[in-house]
């Protein structure tokens, strides 16, 4: 894990497999704020970085687009890692639908997971 403005952040590397207790999980190639912080509208949940060549790269995702739902669950009172664990990640080849917020206007992304590696240092 980095550390990016004092938060943790967990990388997700498109096109690469992680195992993890031999298990593996899809993600969008993008760096998202993850550990215990809590979403609110003061400090909503915002796309740190994305990719190029992965899942969230290839749909559009910018860094700095807040992700306000994700298959329809608004992510406010959530804690960072619940939204990673629960909701970002998942199968290989799954759709996840993101409601974005970019430049005061919201976006509908349709992204398809892929295999990922959480980078360690």
């Amino acid at each position: 894990m980095k550390k990016a403005a004092g938060l943790l952040i967990m990388v997700f590397l498109a096109g690469m497999v992680c195992a993890r207790n031999d298990e593996e999980f899809g993600g969008l190639g993008i760096e998202v704020p993850s550990g215990s912080g809590i979403v609110t509208a003061e400090k909503p949940y915002t796309i740190v970085g994305v990719y190029e060549g992965g899942a969230g790269h290839a749909a559009g995702l910018l860094p700095g687009d807040i992700i306000e739902s994700i298959d329809g669950k608004a992510l406010t009172k959530m804690k960072h890692d619940d939204v990673v664990n629960t909701l970002l990640r998942g199968k290989v080849g799954t759709e996840v639908v993101l409601n974005v917020r970019r430049n005061d206007k919201l976006i509908t992304f349709r992204v398809v997971r892929r295999k990922v590696i959480v980078e360690r240092e």
